[in-house]
C-alpha cells in the first residue's frame, strides 16, 4: 500500500511516501540520540533482559514460537516483539557491525519500533486534522506527555514499556470505527496483534473497547445502514478490508496455535487456569488503581494529568460546536476510544490484576492521558479563528518545542539500564566455565524472598551469555523457572551424574559452609558433596579493636561494620611478615533504588589495584587486592568512591580475610 492511498483524506492530497519516510528517520534518530549512551556501550544483560535474550537467540534462527516469560509461570502468547529485537541484533550488530554489542542492536531496534508507532499515530491523526502540521502538533504534545508520565516509554526496552505505543496506535485506529470507517483496519490489526502477542490480558481489554466502540457506532449510525457496523450492508461494502485485517491479525496467533498443538493443552489452558484462580478486587480498588495513571494517589506519576484530561472531557461533552462538524465528530470518536480504554482498565483491575500496588502492570494505559493531551492541543489549534500558512507554521513550531521540551526527561537513562550494562557478566561466565569437570553444570538455585531476585537475575545473565558464546554450560535443577527456558532445565540423568553446585547470593562469610568454590557478581557457588573450605575471616562486628588501627581516614565504626561516607577511605597495614600477598575485603552497600550504583576504585601504595561496582544485583562482594611481591611490608590502601548521580550510597567494610587462596 503506497503512501498516497494510505494517507489521503477528503481535505486534500497527503504528503508523499518520502515525507513519511523522512519523518520516520527523524523520529528514529531522535530516539536513538536519547538512548545513545546505552547503544554505544558494550552491554551485558542480566535479569529480564537476559531472559529475553535466551528467546531472542532462538528467534534469530526463526525457531521461536513462545512469547516472553511471565512472572506467574508461563509464556505470554506470542513472540512478535522478540522478533523485532532479534532483527535489530542480527542487522545492526551481526551483519552491519554498527553497534558494539548484541544488546545494543536490540536497543536500536526499539528506537525504530517506537518511531514507527509514533509516525503511524501521526499519519492516522492527519485524517481528522486535515493537514500534516496540526497532526505533528498532536504528535509532539503526545510525546511530551509520554516523557512526562514515564520517559522510559520512549527510550526503554522493558516489555511493559514496549506495549504503550502500540496501545496508543490501537486507540487511534479503533476510533475510526465509531463512524463505520475502515481505513485504519490494517493498523488496528497490526497494533492489536503486537499487544495480544505481548500479554493475554489484552484479549478481554480489546474486547471491552470494541464493545464500547460498536455500541457508540450503533447509537450514532442507527439510521445509516451503510456505516452501521452491526448490519449486513456494512460488512458487504467492506468485506475485502475486513478480511485483510482479520488475516493479518490471525498471523499473530500462528505461534500460539503451534505452541498449543506442540504442548497441549498449552498456553491457552494456562491463561484460563490463572484467570480462574484470581481473587479479584472491589470496584473502588479498581478505580483507585486506574486513577494512578491520571496522577492520583501517593507516589503516582503524571501529576496533573487529570486536569488536562478533565478539560478535554468537558470540551467533548460540550459538543465542540464552534469547530468544523467533521473534526468535532472525529474528536468525539477518539474520546469514545478513551472511554472504552478506561472501562477496559477498570474491568482488568477488578478481575485480572493481582498486585494493585504495581504501576507497571498497566503502563500501557499511559497512552490515554498522553493522547488526551495531544487531542486537547489539536482542539485548541482548530478553535483558533485564523487559517493558512502562518497558523500551520505556528503548529509546527509548537510541535518542535514540545519535542524539545521532552528532552528534559529523555536525556535520563531508564532506571533499569544497569540490568543490561554489567561488565561483570563476562567474569561470571569465565569463572563458572573454569570450574573443574565436564558436562553441563547442575545448578541448584537458592530461593528466599530476600535473595531470589539477585540469584535469578545473575544466573540468567550467566546462561544468556553462555548461549551467545555457543556454550551449553549449565542447567538449572532446583528452582528452575520458565524464564530460564525449558532447554535449560536439567535432565534426571544430569542431576544424578554431573557436577553440581548450590548457587546462593553472596552474603557474610559462613563459617559452616566455608569458602565457596566461586564468588562473583553477587553469586556464591558451593560444590555439592564437597567438604567446607575453611578460611580465616576477621569481622568488624566481632573484633572492632583489631580494625581501629587499620582504618585510617574516612571510616566510622558502626555496629556490624565500618562505614565510609566520603569520597575516599584509607586502610593502613602495618608490617606483618606472615601476611599473604592477596588481601580480601568483605564489602557492601545498601542500594536505595534501581540504577543506584557505587563504584569503588582501589589503589595500593598509589598504584591502581582494581575497580568494582556495587548495585542492586551485587550489593555485597569480596574484593581481592594484590599487595605485590613484598606483602609483609607496610601498605597504604586507598578506596576511592564514586556514586551514581542523585543517590547517596556509603561503602561498608564488614571484614577481611588474612589467609590467601594463592601465595
Amino acid at each position: 500500500m503506497n503512501g498516497r492511498t494510505l494517507f489521503d483524506t477528503a481535505a486534500g492530497v497527503a504528503p508523499r511516501w518520502w515525507a513519511w519516510a523522512l519523518l520516520f528517520v527523524l523520529a528514529a534518530v531522535a530516539l536513538a540520540c536519547s538512548n545513545w549512551g546505552a547503544i554505544r556501550a558494550v552491554n551485558h544483560e542480566t535479569s529480564d533482559f537476559a531472559a529475553n535474550t535466551l528467546l531472542i537467540l532462538d528467534a534469530k534462527r526463526l525457531h521461536l514460537i513462545y512469547g516472553n516469560y511471565s512472572r506467574v509461570g508461563f509464556n505470554h502468547p506470542g513472540p512478535a516483539i522478540l522478533y523485532v529485537l532479534a532483527f535489530g541484533e542480527l542487522l545492526f550488530h551481526d551483519v552491519l557491525r554498527l553497534v558494539p554489542s548484541p544488546f545494543s542492536g536490540q536497543l536500536l531496534a526499539v528506537d525504530l519500533y517506537n518511531a514507527a508507532w509514533l509516525v503511524l499515530v501521526v499519519a492516522m491523526v492527519r485524517r481528522m486534522a486535515g493537514s500534516l502540521a496540526p497532526a505533528l502538533l498532536f504528535g509532539g504534545v503526545t510525546v511530551l506527555a509520554f516523557a512526562y508520565c514515564d520517559h522510559a516509554i520512549l527510550n526503554g526496552i522493558w516489555f511493559p514499556h514496549l506495549y504503550v505505543l502500540p496501545y496508543a496506535a490501537m486507540l487511534v485506529a479503533i476510533a475510526r470505527l465509531v463512524h463505520g470507517r475502515t481505513d485504519t483496519l490494517v493498523p488496528l490489526a497490526v497494533s492489536s496483534g503486537f499487544l495480544i502477542n505481548g500479554h493475554a490480558s489484552f484479549v478481554p481489554m480489546l474486547g471491552v473497547i470494541l464493545i464500547v466502540v460498536v455500541a457508540a457506532n450503533y447509537l450514532i449510525m442507527r439510521h445509516d445502514a451503510a456505516n452501521r457496523i452491526l448490519g449486513r450492508a456494512w460488512f458487504a461494502a467492506h468485506r475485502r478490508a475486513i478480511l485483510v485485517a482479520v488475516g493479518i491479525l490471525l498471523l499473530f496467533f500462528v505461534p500460539l496455535i503451534i505452541a498449543t498443538v506442540k504442548d497441549f493443552p498449552g498456553p491457552i489452558y494456562q491463561y484460563l487456569k490463572f484467570s480462574r484462580g484470581n481473587k479479584g478486587n472491589t470496584l473502588r480498588e479498581a478505580a483507585r488503581f486506574t486513577g494512578v495513571y491520571w496522577g492520583l494517589g501517593h507516589g503516582a506519576p503524571a501529576r496533573g494529568a487529570l486536569l488536562w484530561g478533565g478539560a478535554l472531557a468537558a470540551m467533548l461533552l460540550a459538543g465542540l460546536r464552534s469547530l468544523p462538524a467533521a473534526f468535532a465528530r472525529d474528536a468525539r470518536a477518539l474520546g469514545t476510544a478513551f472511554l472504552g480504554a478506561t472501562l477496559a482498565l477498570l474491568y482488568y483491575a477488578k478481575v485480572g490484576v493481582d498486585m494493585l500496588d504495581q504501576v507497571y502492570i498497566a503502563l500501557f494505559y499511559f497512552a490515554v492521558p498522553a493522547l488526551a493531551a495531544g487531542l486537547l492541543a489539536l482542539v485548541a489549534y482548530r478553535a483558533l479563528p485564523t487559517e493558512g500558512t502562518l497558523k500551520r507554521a505556528g503548529a509546527l513550531a509548537l510541535a518542535l518545542l514540545a519535542v524539545a521540551s521532552s528532552w528534559h526527561w529523555l536525556r535520563q537513562d531508564p532506571a533499569y539500564r544497569y540490568f543490561y550494562d554489567n561488565p561483570q557478566v563476562v567474569r561470571l561466565y569465565e569463572g563458572v566455565r573454569a570450574l573443574p569437570g565436564s558436562g553441563r553444570i547442575v545448578l541448584d538455585l537458592e530461593q528466599t524472598p530476600d535473595n531470589w531476585s539477585e540469584v535469578w537475575g545473575n544466573t540468567l545473565a550467566l546462561l544468556a551469555y553462555a548461549k551467545r558464546q555457543g556454550t551449553d554450560l549449565a542447567c538449572v535443577n532446583e528452582h528452575w523457572h520458565i524464564s530460564l527456558t525449558r532447554p535449560l532445565q536439567c535432565t534426571p540423568d544430569e542431576v544424578a551424574h554431573n557436577r553440581r553446585y548450590e548457587v546462593r547470593r553472596t552474603v557474610a562469610p559462613d563459617p559452616v559452609r566455608g569458602e565457596p568454590a566461586l564468588d562473583v557478581q553477587g553469586l556464591s557457588f558451593y560444590k555439592a558433596g564437597a567438604a567446607p573450605r575453611p578460611a580465616a575471616w576477621i569481622t568488624v562486628q566481632a573484633q572492632p579493636a583489631y580494625f581501629q588501627p587499620l582504618l585510617a581516614e574516612g571510616w566510622t565504626l558502626e555496629g556490624e561494620g565500618a562505614r565510609a561516607g566520603g569520597p575516599a577511605a584509607t586502610i593502613a597495614l602495618a608490617a606483618d611478615p606472615a601476611r599473604a600477598r592477596r588481601l580480601v575485603l568483605d564489602v557492601g552497600t545498601a542500594v536505595p533504588a534501581l540504577g543506584a550504583r557505587l563504584t569503588v576504585r582501589a589503589l595500593v601504595d598509589g598504584q591502581p589495584a582494581g575497580e568494582w561496582a556495587l548495585y542492586a544485583s551485587e550489593r555485597r562482594r569480596r574484593i581481592a587486592l594484590d599487595l605485590g611481591a613484598d606483602p609483609g611490608t607496610p601498605h597504604r590502601i586507598e578506596l576511592r568512591l564514586e556514586r551514581s548521580a542523585g543517590h547517596t550510597l556509603d561503602l561498608w567494610l564488614y571484614g577481611l580475610r588474612k589467609d590467601a587462596l594463592q601465595p
